[in-house]
């Protein structure tokens, strides 16, 4: 209690510096978003991340990024000459801007009949430089495309990886935002319901802002050592404003209960003494709870991808952040605000009916519901099975990532992409890249141009792709034979430099070429999927397994796969560490073998559940127009590993709010059935609205344009609802009933080695 008495005593002075930091994290806010790039899917060490860091090295009139300039018009073909004016104007507009490596349009020599489809043209570039430099780039690229263009008869759009992700940023912080303007209001109503004053509704949604502004300042900061994507400023966000109002709310409830029952003794003290009661017990609780939830979210460090570093590590600091308002923040404000907390109060007839025994003998309404369970704790039965049923499809789960093209239809990389996909190939907008590397020391030799020759031959004919170019390509175009000769006479030819520059590695060694594979499908469905699958488990093992030149697939949709991969390899691992550390460590706070052990199992059975109802609504298209989109038969690959960390860590706080006060009653009475009815009756309500306002929080992510965050909001609502609902007032009681006193069970042995790590 030392700590909260000192800050009561300089309440003013944390107050000021709190607002200070808010203030300065608000100007900082802007930098942050404009700092975001586009996600990074790749996975250390894997054959895709091999290509692209070769590409970048190896061919730098490829760019590290290939993305496309795509030309439209209602009736204009690349054959009118207006039309071959916007498509020079815009390419040499283009051409000359920095960090553009190469330019490949449909006017240069050879490339109107590859190019253009109809009323439909495209041009290729490269973009050098690291991500945040190509979204930068990419964002300037689109305005100079625009300019070029004009308003005439020829429409041009600049599309591909980085210009998507931009416009996807822009997307997904609008969802953000809508989703707050909707979460926001209902939690602040379920707040005035669930503590029946004005004043006290304010303070979790005042904690939630400050803990939030903080976070973002500190990634601010961060972001001059380190890259962010969008998607982890909305799991920050979404996580963030629920554990803030779900943390604040249990030191108010605590401080709230403490102040009514010091208020009629005279202490002049009375308002410190409740903050400090209210720091020590629900303060401390919090604390512990949200080690467990940063402990679980550092597991996903183990997963070696940027995606999961960069996500897990906003994840963590925003906890932090958390806990640190929570006890430096909160405890000045409510310090400051004293008796006032209670202002504002709603009519008698709207407050809460008491929770426990009013002093006349009659218990209060979640006593009641306590006692019923005790007395019939076969209540539990349903509620387990019911829980397996909805666990069940989480068996036939499949995994993808949709990278939200349907979101950004109205923005120019979403048209572009349409139109790419109507008039060449959904494929064509980030093909599939096989690498071949002369094997051993030397150039491309006639057994490596054999092979390629080959490849490209048999990819030609599969139904499932769209085009295909290599080398091969190239050679029989131009001089009508496949060999090493052909090869270095071709590399005489200036007219074809562009081309070879970006099949061939010229200058490095001649041993490397690029085979550009559209498919039919788009980037990441499932059927291009299938199909780099194929290409490493069959096609190119086929055809190198004697001689030849070694292949490694590379490109986006690889990228996915070898993600997918290393997510399902790692989700054992992750599991293990999450369950190992959260037992050993709920076994250090409530010193007992059952209780950590009881956790972890409903804890597994509540996230499994959360599991089944998100594949069976976004895999399987149940309650489409209900949520507003359409199925794309997967969910999203790194869903369930992350949700996984997130779920298990938050489902730990009701636990150790829930089980803390159930022990300090125990430790009281040493009678298990009335440390169950009182622990429960007192903590009930600050669980039910805590978890009526996270599911409110995620829920609302619902309403979200892009797919991923329905399925992330989703998941987590339905997890929290499940789990305050279900586990924490009906299967949690009724276990420890029927335990009994093996719940506060632990072996001599065992304690006396245990440190000591109390929660009152």
């Amino acid at each position: 209690m030392r700590w909260s008495t000192w800050v009561a005593r300089r309440r003013w002075w944390v107050l000021s510096f709190w607002g200070v930091v808010v203030v300065v994290s608000g100007l900082f806010y802007p930098h942050l978003v404009s700092s975001l790039v586009a996600s990074d899917y790749s996975v250390t060490g894997s054959d895709s991340q091999q290509v692209s860091q070769l590409l970048e090295k190896e061919f730098p009139a490829a760019g590290a990024e290939q993305d496309v300039i795509v030309f439209d018009a209602d009736h204009l073909t690349i054959k009118d000459k207006e039309y071959v004016q916007v498509v020079d104007r815009v390419v040499k507009a283009v051409g000359k801007e920095p960090g553009v490596t190469s330019v490949l349009g449909p006017t240069d020599p050879g490339m109107q009949s590859a190019l253009s489809r109809g009323t439909a043209a495209v041009a290729s570039l490269g973009l050098a430089g690291n991500d945040r430099e190509r979204g930068d780039r990419a964002a300037d690229l689109q305005d100079v495309v625009q300019d070029a263009a004009g308003d005439g008869p020829v429409r041009a759009y600049l599309t591909g990886y980085s210009p998507t992700a931009n416009d996807l940023t822009e997307v997904e912080n609008a969802d953000v935002e809508h989703a707050e303007s909707i979460g926001i209001p209902i939690a602040f109503l379920v707040l005035l319901v669930a503590l029946a004053a004005l004043v006290a509704s304010c303070v979790p949604l005042i904690t939630a802002l400050v803990s939030l502004m903080t976070t973002f300042g500190v990634l601010t900061l961060l972001t001059t050592v380190t890259a962010f994507d969008a998607f982890l400023l909305s799991i920050v966000t979404m996580i963030g404003v629920g554990i803030s109002i779900d943390y604040s709310l249990f030191v108010l409830f605590r401080f709230r209960e403490e102040l009514a029952r010091v208020r009629d003794e005279g202490r002049t003290d009375a308002v410190a003494h409740s903050v400090g009661v209210a720091m020590a017990t629900s303060g401390r609780t919090i604390a512990f709870s949200g080690v467990i939830v940063a402990v679980s979210l550092l597991s996903l460090f183990v997963v070696d991808s940027p995606l999961f570093h960069g996500i897990a590590l906003g994840a963590v600091l925003v906890v932090l952040c958390t806990l640190l308002v929570a006890w430096t923040m909160l405890p000045a404000l409510l310090a400051a605000l004293g008796e006032r907390v209670n202002r504002g109060a709603l009519p008698k007839r709207l407050q809460p009916k008491d929770d426990v025994s009013d002093g006349s003998g009659r218990p209060g309404g979640w006593e009641r519901w306590a006692r019923t369970v005790l007395a019939h704790p076969w209540m539990a039965i349903p509620a387990a099975a019911l829980l397996v049923v909805f666990a069940l499809p989480t068996a036939g789960i499949k995994l993808g990532i949709d990278l939200g093209i349907s979101a950004i239809s109205g923005e120019p990389s979403g048209k572009g992409a349409a139109i790419l996909a109507d008039k060449f190939s959904a494929g064509a907008l980030s093909p599939i890249q096989v690498l071949a590397s002369h094997e051993g020391s030397g150039a491309l030799d006639a057994n490596d141009l054999k092979t390629i020759d080959s490849f490209t031959t048999a990819l030609s004919k599969d139904p499932r792709v769209a085009g295909v170019f290599s080398v091969t390509t190239l050679l029989r175009q131009t001089t009508g034979t496949v060999s090493p000769q052909a090869l270095r006479q071709l590399e005489q030819d200036p007219a074809v430099k562009p081309v070879l520059d970006q099949t061939v590695n010229v200058g490095g060694g001649d041993d490397r070429t690029v085979i550009t594979v559209v498919p039919r499908a788009a980037v990441d469905s499932s059927e291009a999927t299938r199909l780099v699958e194929d290409l490493r488990d069959e096609m190119i093992p086929a055809r190198t397994s004697s001689a030849g030149p070694q292949m490694l697939v590379g490109g986006e949709t690889a990228q996915f796969s070898d993600l997918s991969d290393e997510t399902l390899g790692k989700l054992p691992l992750v599991m293990t560490m999450v369950l190992t550390l959260s037992f050993f460590y709920l076994l250090l706070i409530f010193r007992s073998v059952l209780l950590p052990l009881k956790a972890v199992v409903l804890n597994l059975l509540a996230t499994f559940a959360a599991f089944g109802l998100t594949t069976w609504v976004f895999q399987k298209g149940h309650l489409e127009d209900l949520f507003g989109f359409t199925s794309v038969g997967f969910v999203q690959v790194y869903l369930p590993i992350m949700v996984f960390a997130l779920l298990f860590g938050l489902s730990m706080d009701y636990e150790v709010f829930l089980i803390g006060r159930m022990r300090e009653e125990y430790l009281l009475t040493h009678d298990n059935d009335r440390a169950v009815v009182k622990g429960l009756a007192h903590t009930a309500r600050p669980i039910a609205a805590a978890a009526v306002i996270m599911a409110a929080v995620f829920g609302c992510f619902l309403v979200a344009d892009v797919l991923e965050l329905k399925q992330f909001g989703f998941a987590l609502a339905v997890a929290v609802v499940l789990d305050a609902t279900l586990v924490r007032l009906l299967l949690v009681p009724a276990f420890m009933k029927v335990a009994g006193r093996a719940n506060w069970w632990v072996p001599k042995f065992l304690d006396r080695h245990l440190p000591r790590i109390d929660l009152d």
